[in-house]
């Protein structure tokens, strides 16, 4: 189901009721811009923290467009799962001194526009939203009776005169008619805010208060002692207009509250996009912001992580084609595991999607994300009994366990970032060392052109003449000292820090000088006794 502003309150209370019965939630997002460009390229040589702080500053300008949530939930009669989706749209709002920002590539344009994505309901209809620093600064200001005119002073020429309108009306209203009562018709929740302010204000003998039957209708009874009438004490009207500025943030506190397991494929970048827009900016240390991150949401589980580890339980010919999100699902959903032959639970979308057409469609990619989950589930369970059977939901969290908090990182030094603990040490071979014989300045770019072939490698300078060679895997680093043993233009080997570093080498040097002083005193010594 697709939730913008229009629906959003009305379906609210039946999220809420889905999540609470819910065992796990599968979680996607689409974004407005992709890292791109030789400055955010993905290498070998990159620890995590490395990653985080080459990235944190361009991700902090890039918003989440759509998120996808699908909760699973369990059927113990049948032992199946009931899949309710949900593809919340976004849309930066801008309220009193808060004016929220972002950039849209004209590269990940083309891309959405290639899966159909919706531009007007992400303009138009998409929820707002607030990270909690930014709720924080508009508490304080209700606080501190300061919000009303920073909300007045930011109003545009246009809706000032719409304010003004307003009260006309109601003037006109308290001097020429007799009616008690009066409704204005205002659907944008700061200036409804401002308007009851304004009224109060102008009008002191006027009660006001929020249409129950309508959530955009300003009542305004004529005497504000009116017996039977709501007080509707400024409280409320600061609660409904929080409400409406929270508005899909309000979904991060649900999960946040109910902290059921999340479920998300290769969700690195989410993560970190997830802090800016609805935690606040991000830190400057990278151990900080996996702690905000494992603070709003303790149990974490990234598929592609996942299948990394468990492709290595299959040979060669039973193994899927490779670990994206549609490989995966379709492996699955094809019924392509012979580990799944027997037991399986049945996985049901209560309202099926257009499978054509939802890939790359945030709500369609987090119920794939979940079912992979819960088939990977199930194949680690059955193999940790050693009997393939029926699976219910605890075991298999239970099974994955070893798994959770562990989210992948793509093409780095580390295979995953550990949200609950130190990183795990590097896991690629050890970096070789290249000196150009030939060359006055070396040329990474010929030495990644020459050693292409022999794998997966990164080239990075390290000197004048000098430079550090990655290999992703054992095999390529022994291929490359292999063919390169007696090159006359390049010399290769293990990098070593005392040997390679200037660090090493001064304290090489050094240690020469410092034992052939001492040589040589000793040898003084011994002539002039």
């Amino acid at each position: 189901m697709e939730i913008t502003k229009k629906n959003f309150s009305e379906q609210l209370e039946n999220i809420t009721k889905n999540l609470k019965r819910s065992c796990f939630v599968g979680f996607d997002a689409e974004f407005t811009a992709i890292l791109s460009g030789d400055c955010f390229k993905y290498r070998l040589f990159d620890t995590n923290k490395e990653r985080y702080d080459l990235i944190k500053d361009e991700v902090s300008k890039m918003i989440m467009t759509q998120v996808g949530l699908t909760m699973f939930q369990y059927d113990r009669d049948h032992d199946s799962y009931i899949a309710v989706g949900y593809t919340f749209h976004l849309c930066p709002q801008v309220v009193a001194d808060i004016d929220q920002m972002f950039i849209f590539q004209a590269s990940t344009l083309k891309f959405l526009c290639r899966y159909n994505f919706n531009f007007n309901k992400f303009i138009y209809d998409g929820l707002p939203y607030l990270s909690k620093v930014e709720e924080a600064h508009i508490r304080q200001q209700l606080k501190d009776k300061t919000l009303v005119g920073s909300l007045i002073h930011a109003l545009t020429m246009e809706d000032e005169r719409k304010l003004q309108k307003y009260c006309s009306e109601v003037s006109k209203w308290l001097t020429g008619k007799d009616e008690e009562t009066m409704y204005l018709d205002i659907e944008c929740p700061i200036m409804r805010y401002i308007v009851h302010n304004e009224i109060r204000q102008r009008f002191t003998d006027v009660l006001t208060t929020d249409s129950l039957g309508n959530s955009n209708k300003v009542l305004i009874y004529r005497d504000k002692y009116v017996e039977g009438a709501n007080s509707a004490p400024m409280a409320i009207l600061e609660d409904n207009l929080m409400s409406c500025l929270l508005g899909f943030s309000q979904i991060i506190d649900l999960l946040a509250t109910h902290q059921k397991p999340i479920i998300g494929h290769n969700n690195f970048l989410d993560l970190v996009l997830l802090h800016n827009q609805f935690i606040g900016p991000l830190p400057k240390k990278y151990c900080t912001f996996k702690k905000n991150i494992n603070s709003l949401f303790p149990i974490i589980f990234d598929t592609k992580y996942i299948s990394h580890e468990m492709r290595k339980r299959l040979t060669f010919d039973e193994v899927w084609k490779s670990n994206a999100l549609q490989d995966l699902y379709e492996f699955f959903s094809e019924g392509k595991c012979k580990k799944l032959e027997s037991g399986v639970n049945f996985i049901k979308l209560s309202t099926p999607f257009n499978v054509k057409q939802s890939y790359h469609e945030a709500g369609w990619d987090s119920y794939c994300s979940g079912y992979c989950f819960i088939r990977m589930s199930h194949w680690a369970a059955c193999d940790n009994s050693g009997k393939y059977r029926p699976v219910g939901p605890s075991e298999k969290l239970a099974a994955l366990a070893p798994y959770c908090n562990k989210v992948n990182v793509i093409r780095g030094a580390i295979p995953f970032m550990n949200l609950v603990d130190v990183d795990p040490p590097r896991h690629r071979p050890e970096l070789l060392h290249i000196k150009s014989m030939k060359e006055r300045i070396i040329n990474v770019g010929k030495i990644t052109s020459v050693l292409a072939g022999l794998g997966s490698i990164d080239v990075k300078p390290y000197g004048k003449k000098t430079a550090l060679i990655a290999a992703s895997t054992q095999y390529t680093a022994d291929k490359i000292l292999n063919q390169f043993q007696n090159d006359r233009e390049y010399r290769i080997s293990p990098f070593n820090v005392i040997k390679h570093t200037p660090a090493g080498r001064m304290a090489i040097w050094g240690s020469a000088l410092l034992t052939g002083s001492l040589l040589l005193f000793l040898l003084h010594r011994r002539v002039t006794k």
